[in-house]
């Protein structure tokens, strides 16, 4: 039987001999297995760290920016707006201060019986106590609702309501307010025609202009602002006279003229223009801390002749986002710019305190004017010392544009002008090409996906479709582990040898080296040995 053992190649189990070297303990089959378990550890936990990191990462939603030169053959005409001091818009208009009040309301009411409808009250030229009247009551009502804080306001309408030297005041703003409504003008066609008519003495050229001989651009004139300290208005175009600058050099140009004599000895501040389009100077005293001031000059002083060079020096496209200091959000065709959001809260604030829509905000109702009137304030009471307003919630719901352009102003005085009464001022585009910076998000579904397998694959060479594939396995191996066991038996029939050669019979023998080794034949006689 131990032979039959041997030529089974069968041996009886054996303990593992100890470890007899240093090189079969460094070498070895034992070291090698736990040099491979810790290798194989070690890369998975900087697998799973690399994994954890991205997935926060990602959670996180970073952003990255992209900067690239912009080399355009044409610029957009910027939103352009200029500001000039009442005293100076006013110097057209001679005051004659020793003559009766009555003589003043007279003419004012007969130049209004020749006004009693729409269209002629919009395109008559009016008598300058007209405008000046009319001036002074849309300044007013910027006062009383814009140019001041909310509790200020508040208590501006209270003052107006409840204050004897007010009472002229009060007199000829309900006066006005029952021209408007009988001849169906609103506000704004109000305010736009009394700009008109306070410029129209001073402005004595506004052109927009191009060095194509041919094309003449059709330049109109928007009042944007009316206040006590300044009058504001900008360049307007139609959809048909609205070209791109193509070329460097002079793109627009304002020729003013002024009263020298109305106006001497008196301190006349100089007036402005900013590129933003920003309606007011109010709008930079509203905007947020940190702003940048570019786009912006405040030195064109009359009398002189003024060169205002701008380009773009960059063009921001920011992500929306609530982060401070950076929060903003993409101003579509429609929607409430900053200002326009501001001024909307403003206008909450005073129809819940006097159930009525403000005149100069009216442009921002939509179709509620029947159920929120416009204000006639004189019936409007306001308990300033209990009551403390605020639009503070509201406004802090208003966002910059994402989207922000940087001008650069490069501002020159020519000298002196030969007439001392008129003001030149020319606009000139300077370098067609800026700087612009864009944010994205830095993972996009796809590149989040990639950036896992590659971290996965980094260190273990593993991919997605092989975890799925391991995961396969490791459902197999579970349900085979969970079968009971198959074995399989060997039938052996009766008159079977159980001493058969278990070698099995040779083909053939070619050598006597190539022989087997002894072993027992099929001869019928099992005591006797056969060798080959």
């Amino acid at each position: 039987m131990s032979r039959i053992a041997d030529y089974t190649g069968k041996s009886p189990l054996r303990k593992k001999s100890k470890i007899n070297s240093c090189r079969e303990a460094m070498f070895g089959e034992r070291a090698r297995k736990w040099a491979f378990i810790f290798i194989v550890s070690f890369l998975g936990c900087l697998t799973i760290k690399d994994v954890v990191d991205l997935v926060i990462e990602y959670c996180e939603e970073p952003k990255q920016s992209d900067m690239n030169m912009v080399f355009n053959d044409s610029m957009t005409m910027p939103n352009v707006t200029f500001c000039m001091s009442k005293k100076q818009a006013w110097s057209h208009f001679k005051i004659n201060e020793s003559a009766p009040v009555d003589e003043w309301d007279m003419i004012v009411d007969e130049a209004l019986d020749n006004m009693t409808e729409h269209d002629s009250f919009m395109t008559n030229t009016w008598d300058y106590r007209l405008v000046m009247e009319a001036y002074d009551m849309i300044a007013t009502l910027n006062s009383l609702e814009r140019e001041t804080t909310a509790h200020g306001s508040a208590r501006s309408i209270h003052i107006f309501r409840v204050s004897p030297r007010l009472a002229e005041k009060r007199k000829t703003f309900k006066k006005w307010m029952d021209v408007l409504k009988s001849r169906n003008v609103t506000f704004e066609e109000f305010t736009q025609k009394t700009g008109t008519e306070v410029l129209r003495r001073s402005m004595q050229r506004f052109q927009r202009t191009t060095f194509n001989e041919d094309l003449v651009i059709k330049t109109k004139l928007r009042t944007s602002w009316i206040s006590q300290m300044q009058i504001c208005f900008q360049p307007w175009f139609d959809q048909d006279n609205f070209y791109p600058i193509e070329d460097q050099g002079n793109f627009f140009t304002m020729l003013l003229s002024h009263n020298a004599e109305n106006l001497d000895g008196e301190h006349l501040e100089c007036m402005s223009v900013d590129f933003h389009g920003r309606p007011s100077s109010l709008n930079r005293f509203m905007e947020g801390k940190g702003r940048s001031r570019d786009g912006f000059t405040f030195e064109l002083c009359a009398g002189q002749r003024h060169e205002v060079s701008v380009e773009i020096r960059a063009l921001y496209q920011m992500l929306e986002n609530d982060e401070p200091g950076t929060s903003c959000r993409d101003v579509e065709d429609g929607e409430d710019t900053e200002f326009d959001c501001r001024s909307r809260c403003r206008m909450n604030m005073i129809r819940e305190m006097c159930s009525c829509t403000p005149l100069s905000l009216s442009y921002l109702a939509n179709d509620d004017l029947d159920e929120y009137p416009l204000c006639d304030y004189t019936q409007c009471e306001i308990d300033v010392q209990k009551g403390n307003y605020s639009d503070t919630e509201c406004v802090n719901g208003c966002f910059r544009n994402c989207r922000q352009i940087r001008y650069e102003l490069d501002h020159e005085v020519q000298g002196k002008m030969v007439r001392p009464d008129l003001t030149l001022i020319n606009l000139n585009w300077g370098s067609f090409e800026y700087l612009t910076m864009e944010q994205q998000w830095k993972y996009s579904i796809t590149a989040f996906i990639a950036a896992l397998g590659g971290s996965i694959g980094m260190w273990l060479g593993l991919s997605i479709l092989s975890l799925i594939q391991l995961s396969g396995v490791s459902d197999i191996r579970d349900l085979a582990l969970t079968s009971p066991p198959i074995t399989t038996t060997k039938k052996l029939s009766i008159g079977a040898n159980p001493f058969e050669n278990p070698f099995g019979a040779l083909s053939h023998m070619a050598t006597y080296e190539e022989a087997p080794p002894p072993g027992y034949s099929r001869n019928p006689n099992p005591t006797k040995t056969q060798m080959n």
